[in-house]
């Protein structure tokens, strides 16, 4: 079976949105910035998922 084209190149790999911006400190009362971390229960989401370095992730978690 023939292999389409993102199977053959590989998934692009997920650059940390903090790490872009080079945030230093993430503001819980920042909403807009966590909404795309956050589930519709308000759980946090994998790093898998979001793209997020373990760095930022650990400040993720204690800011949520």
């Amino acid at each position: 079976m023939a292999k389409t084209s993102t199977q053959q190149r590989g998934q692009k790999k997920k650059v940390c949105q903090f790490c872009e911006s080079e945030a230093d400190y993430i503001d819980y009362k920042n909403y807009p910035l966590l909404k795309p971390h956050l589930d519709y229960f308000g759980n946090i989401r994998k790093r898998f998922h979001t793209g997020v370095c373990l760095h930022h992730q650990k400040m993720l978690k204690t800011a949520v």
